[in-house]
């Protein structure tokens, strides 16, 4: 047996008499070098004991789901085995027959998660009834710490309303010289992957009867004793805000994050692990938790992206009407700093506290809340050397550009299937299919050489504005095949397939953009009326040098790919991707002159490649209508630059 384990199952199995032996054997699964799982020997026991492991990243979830397969196979032997003969009369196996209805001497290994949060030492254990499907959970304090803590825990939960949603309730105790133990029904189902029903109980949470003000709140109290410098001055503009201000409180998990919420139903959700509960909480900390916490530790988003998941939240009519029923309707924002601190101050986080410090200023700033205020933890130092600094120029811009194209998606939004949504808007979608057409025919009339790309962007971004995105890029997918179609018709030379396909997806690539920029600024509202501006600040040259290299390093490359294929292949969106870049960086005046260049060496090597294109009439009008395609792009991502909080940055 590993030394690291022997002592917590002596501990947790100790007898003071000596009976029937109870054979018990798992195996043990590690966490970043340390304890994590003792799984009971056997694929199926395995399986049946995963359901203690709440995976949240990608790699977890795919670990997850070989383990039992991996107990099947040879690699087996990898694991080491634990093996412990307990004693039937132990207190321990007593308690898990009760909570079974086995006999102690053929109780099951139960399925054990090990916990160790600083000195607090705890277990998770798992019991399956007579056919091994999973009955009762078991937690336990091995330790002075985990002991006390979980007799905390299990005092709360007595406490617990029964008529309340996602309350789960007590079904034994076992208190001993050496373990302190409670157990709960165990409940089927997984972790949420959004935050789709939670309203429903979080309105349930709510006192509707009592009011009081926030600052009465034993968990505001906590904080405000907890909060010290260099947050103190920030504390006191908050308090200073919600002062007098009165809510309805809350019944307050205080860790309600996926890992510990199982849904059964869309109207049946269970939450474990109430340590950090309270009776009487602030109305929004559990659902910023949740959205927060998921950013940051289950998706692994920046502080950025973990912003822009926030203001999905705020603003979506879910929330707001809970805000309204909690009575924090106009409070909202400081409500949000204010757990940001509480996780800061008095939670004080293994992972995460880092990303937190930058959203509570990142937040605090955008929403001019708080003075500037350096973080509670050190920042790393700027990289030095060539490379390193070029490396970090490069990753930055990278990270908006994906920044651009990211959607939140931990606030449930119900949708209309997509054919319910097109039926609903069937005159918009069928003038829209009528345009395409006669664009189609006006391009078939108008031969290969005259572009009108522009027009078909007009039709897809008008008919996503009106209706969604889905629609969108269904019709811009449509759109994209209908020029090379026409065109195809015209010239046997533009009909191969792999001359349709390159043209089509060239299409594609820019009449999505424009869709996607599109719904991205309806839905942040602000095209006709601007909010605060939060883009970066207008960069240099100097500190920018790596992405100008790099955006000219494109350009010339797509310039010489464009006069190699000739004007059978169209590279038009690939002369867009760098002055998108530059957009970024610098600002709309850069990204309209990158844009110029661009559109003109586009233009000129396709009138070079191919004397129809020479015609000044055609030269012209393809020049303007690619610069208005350009410039339309370059004018919707900037307007998104400046007003999305995934572009934020301290002023």
């Amino acid at each position: 047996m590993s030394k690291s384990i022997s002592p917590v199952i002596e501990a947790l199995f100790a007898s003071s008499g000596r009976s029937t032996p109870v054979d018990l054997e798992w195996r043990l699964i590690l966490r970043r070098g340390r304890p994590f799982l003792l799984l009971p020997a056997g694929a199926k026991a395995a399986r049946m004991g995963l359901n203690l492991y709440s995976a949240q990243q990608r790699r977890a979830k795919i670990w997850r789901k070989l383990l039992p397969v991996l107990f099947q196979s040879p690699v087996a032997g990898l694991f080491e085995r634990v093996r412990f003969q307990a004693d039937a009369s132990a207190e321990i196996i007593q308690f898990m027959a009760q909570q079974t209805g086995i006999a102690p001497e053929r109780i099951f290994p139960a399925a054990i998660k090990l916990s160790e949060i600083g000195s607090r030492f705890r277990l998770v254990l798992l019991l399956c009834d007579e056919s091994g499907c999973p009955a009762r959970v078991i937690k336990a304090g091995v330790n002075d710490a985990g002991r006390a803590a979980t007799e905390q825990e299990a005092d709360f939960l007595a406490q617990l309303p029964a008529n309340k949603l996602g309350c789960i309730r007590l079904t034994g105790r076992l208190s001993t010289p050496a373990v302190s133990a409670f157990a709960t029904d165990y409940f089927p189902g997984t972790s949420p992957f959004d935050d789709a029903g939670l309203e429903h109980l979080f309105h349930d949470w709510l006192d509707s009867q009592a009011v009081v003000p926030v600052e009465s709140l034993p968990v505001w109290c906590t904080l405000d004793a907890a909060v010290a410098d260099p947050h103190r001055a920030a504390w006191q503009k908050i308090k200073s805000v919600l002062a007098g201000k009165k809510i309805h409180p809350t019944l307050y998990h205080g860790d309600f994050a996926p890992w510990n919420v199982r849904v059964v139903n869309a109207r049946n959700l269970q939450a474990f692990d109430w340590e950090r509960g309270h009776r009487q909480g602030v109305p929004g900390w559990d659902w910023f938790h949740f959205t927060i916490q998921t950013a940051m530790l289950a998706r692994r988003h920046s502080a950025e992206r973990a912003a822009a998941e926030v203001e999905q939240l705020i603003h979506s009519p879910r929330f707001k009407k809970y805000a309204a029923a909690a009575g924090i309707s106009g409070v909202v924002e400081p409500l949000i700093l204010s757990y940001l601190l509480n996780q800061l101050w008095v939670v004080q986080p293994v992972e995460g506290s880092v990303t937190t410090a930058r959203l509570f200023e990142l937040l605090s700033d955008h929403w001019q809340m708080t003075p500037a205020l350096a973080p509670a933890t050190a920042r790393p130092a700027a990289p030095t050397g060539l490379l390193a600094i070029a490396c970090r120029q490069l990753q930055t811009v990278s990270v908006h550009a994906l920044n651009l194209f990211w959607e939140p998606s931990l606030n449930f939004q119900e949708q209309p299937s997509l054919g319910a949504k097109i039926l609903s808007r069937w005159p918009e979608v069928l003038l829209a299919v009528a345009l395409l057409a006669a664009l189609g025919a006006s391009q078939f009339f108008a031969g290969v050489a005259v572009t009108l790309l522009a027009l078909y962007v007009a039709v897809c971004v008008l008919l996503a504005w009106k209706t969604d995105r889905r629609v969108g890029t269904l019709v811009a997918l449509v759109a994209a095949m209908v020029t090379p179609l026409a065109v195809g018709m015209r010239d046997a030379n533009f009909a191969t397939w792999k001359v349709f396909l390159w043209n089509s997806a060239m299409r594609f690539l820019i009449l999505e953009t424009s869709v996607l920029f599109a719904v991205r600024i309806r839905d942040q509202k602000n095209l006709f009326h601007p909010q605060i501006s939060t883009a970066l600040p207008s960069a240099k040259i100097a500190d920018n040098w790596a992405v100008l290299l790099a955006g000219a390093t494109w350009f010339a490359a797509v310039a010489v790919l464009d006069w190699l294929t000739g004007p059978l292949m169209k590279c038009m969106p690939l002369y867009l991707f760098p002055c998108m870049m530059v957009t970024l960086v610098f600002n709309l005046r850069w990204g309209v002159a990158a844009a110029g260049l661009a559109v003109f060496t586009d233009v000129f090597l396709q009138a070079y490649g191919d004397t129809r294109f020479q015609v000044p009439q055609i030269f012209g009008w393809n020049l303007l209508m690619r610069f208005l395609l350009f410039l339309v792009v370059i004018v919707l991502l900037d307007r998104i630059r400046r007003q999305s909080i995934l572009f934020s940055t301290r002023r």
